[in-house]
């Protein structure tokens, strides 16, 4: 008797598979049998991937560019047939050091970070509301949750994300749709190697995609790691400011 893999059938889009956590959840999905369809704007990253992998669609595009992430969309169904996960990953940082202000990186990463699962959202929830059936992952971050040194252009994007998750969960839930966000702590990547400061209870980016699809097997809206440093900064939430700037500094060691 042939025990199959449950994981076999699932067609899986990613937005933002060129390295770090998107790139790891790709290739530890497609390890598992899922077909993975990637988006990206680096076409040799992609490329990459599909030279390792079989099950791998590669497609560049900005999601940004909601036309873009339209027609990704639409390129993916066509290859691997109907969505039934995705996972709104794209995502830059750019830290902000000064009191020099620059609202084109700001403007930058809200059109990326959080514009830019508005675009998949768009084009894949109506595909999901006629199938009644779907699942959504919005990658938000704990930078989320309160301000953080170096993240006044990249933290509210990422509570912007929370806020559209929550918003939007009543609705999907009445037409059968999951949908979950993820707040990873500091993860070993491209942006966080920007950092000054001492990033407790680093993780790599293997750990991290462990750890989301875990999380997404579960029935938890939010998921949240490593455990303890997201325990810590949820006690944190709910400090008084003068408590919470103070333990910051403390953790950080930014004045």
């Amino acid at each position: 008797m042939t025990i199959k893999n449950p994981t076999q059938n699932i067609h899986a889009f990613i937005a933002g598979v060129s390295s770090g956590i998107g790139r790891a959840l790709a290739e530890m999905m497609l390890d598992q049998g899922m077909q993975v369809s990637g988006m990206a704007r680096r076409r040799e990253a992609l490329k990459s991937l599909e030279d390792q992998y079989d099950q791998v669609f590669g497609i560049t595009g900005d999601v940004a560019d909601s036309q873009a992430v339209a027609n990704a969309v639409e390129q993916a169904e066509k290859r691997f047939g109907d969505i039934n996960q995705a996972i709104c990953n794209a995502g830059i940082y750019i830290p902000q050091s000064d009191l020099n202000i620059d609202p084109t990186l700001f403007r930058q990463q809200m059109e990326i970070n959080y514009l830019g699962q508005v675009n998949v959202l768009a084009a894949l929830l109506p595909l999901m509301e006629a199938r009644q059936s779907g699942h959504i992952v919005l990658i938000s971050s704990v930078a989320g949750w309160r301000g953080l040194p170096l993240a006044a252009s990249y933290g509210p994007t990422k509570a912007a994300s929370i806020s559209l998750a929550e918003s939007l969960y009543f609705l999907c839930r009445q037409k059968n749709i999951k949908l979950q966000v993820i707040c990873p702590g500091f993860v070993d990547t491209e942006a966080t190697a920007q950092n000054t400061f001492r990033m407790p209870m680093l993780m790599t980016p293997p750990q991290a995609a462990k750890a989301i699809i875990k999380g997404m097997r579960s029935s938890r809206f939010m998921i949240s790691f490593p455990f303890m440093f997201a325990l810590c900064l949820k006690i944190l939430r709910i400090m008084p400011h003068s408590w919470y700037f103070w333990l910051t500094k403390r953790i950080t060691g930014q004045q």
